[in-house]
């Protein structure tokens, strides 16, 4: 039994890592005998999980299926190991975070969880790139669109919903649009992502976000909310960020007829583990609570 549960972890690390070297030196083990474990753990299986060339090593189909259950049954065991350490226990070290630079979404929440574990030390990384967890040592991440890739164990946590905005000093200078085509004629504030360098297309099926005026383009939230609420002209922007704005009347919708699929999922992301510390378990536990 002990001996399947080290096969199958040592299984799992080469399918992140991508080689018996890189998975032998995480786990203490030299590739001879990562790769003789991996060959044991096939001949019990009864299928070839890991298609291997020169050049990399890449999963079979029936490696893929396995995957996901050994992840599954590894993390049940440490579930259960975890389960069996003192409540006594303190939580300290430190944690690094990556989270999606929305304002109010996420930064507003974490102050329960700091308030609760102050020895726990936290290094946030506010971007909107998507981080190489294991690569560069983040015990987890927020994350807005796109659902995580199979290495890594996220949970759902919503959906961040985007309104097209505009001040009411803005919209009686220069008209509130009533169509898409409208918005050819407006100062329109756009964002583009300092990860892709991409500018953010707006939903609006009949007109192409190439064709709209880029008439002021930044790569900060907070910028656009205030440049909108200051009357300059037309953002895009999360619901969340600015309900406070709209229920006091400093921004209005416009063209909320018009907009479609203006939701992106979010999600809680972090590495998988074979056993995670304690202050990890409180960390994800924390984020899995989260609602948007």
């Amino acid at each position: 039994m002990i001996e399947s549960l080290s096969a199958i972890s040592v299984f799992v690390k080469v399918a992140q890592t991508g080689s018996f070297v890189s998975a032998g030196r995480a786990l203490g083990l030299s590739a001879s005998t990562v790769g003789k474990r991996v060959a044991n753990l096939e001949g019990a299986v009864g299928a070839q999980l890991l298609q291997r060339n020169t050049r990399r090593i890449s999963l079979t189909f029936e490696g893929e299926r396995f995957l996901g259950h050994a992840q599954r049954i590894l993390e049940e065991i440490d579930a259960m190991q975890n389960a069996m350490l003192s409540s006594n226990e303190t939580p300290s070290g430190k944690i690094k975070i990556s989270i999606a630079p929305v304002p109010k979404m996420f930064s507003d929440k974490l102050h329960a969880f700091l308030g609760k574990h102050e020895k726990i030390e936290v290094e946030f990384d506010f971007s909107d790139r998507f981080v190489d967890l294991v690569g560069e040592n983040f015990d987890a991440a927020l994350r807005v669109g796109g659902v995580p890739d199979g290495n890594l164990r996220y949970h759902y946590l919503g959906e961040m919903v985007s309104v097209l905005v505009a001040s009411r000093a803005y919209l009686e200078g220069r008209g509130r649009p009533s169509k898409g085509d409208d918005l050819l004629s407006h100062t329109l504030i756009h964002y583009r992502s300092r990860n892709s360098g991409l500018i953010q297309p707006w939903p609006l099926p009949n007109i192409g976000s190439v064709t709209l005026p880029q008439s002021i383009i930044c790569n900060d939230i907070d910028t656009r909310i205030k440049l909108a609420i200051q009357g300059v002209g037309i953002a895009y922007l999360p619901i969340i960020s600015i309900e406070d704005d709209l229920s006091a009347g400093h921004l209005c919708t416009v063209l909320t007829d018009e907009i479609v699929n203006a939701s992106t999922p979010v999600y809680a992301v972090w590495p998988y583990a074979h056993r995670y510390s304690l202050r990890q378990r409180l960390l994800i536990d924390y984020l899995k609570s989260l609602r948007c």
